[in-house]
């Protein structure tokens, strides 16, 4: 009996790759740039799954989108072409002839918390990832809510408020990291990095623009907290190991809903950039696991 799986987190930038046991213990483990173009994506990607495919008994894969997990169908308007090019699922089920999972990679990584991370003793919670976009996952009584078209949770796109020239603006072209960094490299007149922001917040032009960039995302935290009334809202992408934002996001949320301060906790993700894999692994053997075993 193999019991191992191939686990694949699909990034606009990398491709993150994982072998694992059911216990979610990484035994290999592998990073590749993502292939721009789409026939080059797809080959990329059958040929991870070709290599693998005498090694595991499924794949489980993760990628932006609102995906469909029964048909594979990614049906998301604004995700990169070669990521809906081809049906994903089905093209890697006929080259490696095993079973394999496709989901949406914030409905993953809250997967992968729950299993692992800061939800494990929590059955509800939401989770807001804030990097390039902004996405979102809904969890209620440890099942993950999908929604009728598979767009819950896609915090994203909620509408909050009117920018200066009085246009409807939305969590992710406001609370998005992308954003940040753009508007505080316009002022230093430099390319910089997230960290650059927070070595920095010292100076007046940079922090003001912090401060309402932590506003817009305390919106949003608070919009899905008052939806969903969950026991935690966690924040995941890579800006949330900074202890600095999390402490102002919270601060800011409690600022805007007090009441929210007796009971919702805004925790950082633990798992980092492997919550995807596990998350997705984890579907894997609550679709597939048990028809193994019997």
């Amino acid at each position: 009996m193999k019991e191992q799986y191939l686990a694949i987190d699909i990034g606009g930038t990398f491709m993150k790759y994982s072998v694992m046991n059911k216990q979610y213990e990484v035994l290999e483990e592998y990073v590749q740039p993502t292939k721009k173009e789409p026939e080059a994506f797809l080959n990329q990607l059958l040929g991870i799954g070709k290599e693998y495919k005498d090694k595991v008994e499924g794949v489980a894969l993760c990628i932006a989108g609102f995906i469909n997990p029964e048909t594979g169908e990614n049906t998301d308007f604004g995700i990169r072409e070669r990521f809906k090019a081809y049906n994903l699922k089905e093209e890697l089920e006929n080259i490696t002839k095993l079973p394999v999972i496709l989901e949406n990679d914030s409905n993953c990584a809250a997967l992968g918390e729950m299993v692992c991370g800061s939800a494990k003793e929590v059955s509800d919670f939401c989770l807001l990832t804030i990097g390039t976009g902004i996405g979102g996952a809904i969890v209620l009584n440890k099942q993950l809510v999908r929604g009728k078209h598979f767009k819950a949770g896609e915090a994203g796109y909620m509408l909050i408020g009117l920018n200066e020239n009085g246009e409807q603006v939305n969590g992710e072209s406001a609370g998005a990291t992308s954003v940040l960094v753009k508007k505080v490299s316009e002022i230093v007149g430099k390319e910089i990095d997230g960290m650059y922001v927070f070595k920095h917040l010292d100076n007046p032009e940079i922090y003001k623009i912090y401060k309402h960039w932590i506003y817009k995302n305390a919106v949003v935290v608070g919009n899905m907290a008052l939806l969903l009334d969950p026991e935690v809202v966690l924040i995941g992408g890579g800006i949330s190991h900074e202890k600095r934002f999390i402490d102002d996001l919270r601060k800011a949320v409690f600022e805007i809903y007090p009441h929210f301060e007796e009971y919702t906790k805004i925790l950082p993700c633990k798992m980092g950039n492997l919550a995807g894999r596990v998350g997705a692994l984890y579907l894997w053997l609550e679709k597939y696991g048990k028809k193994n075993e019997s």
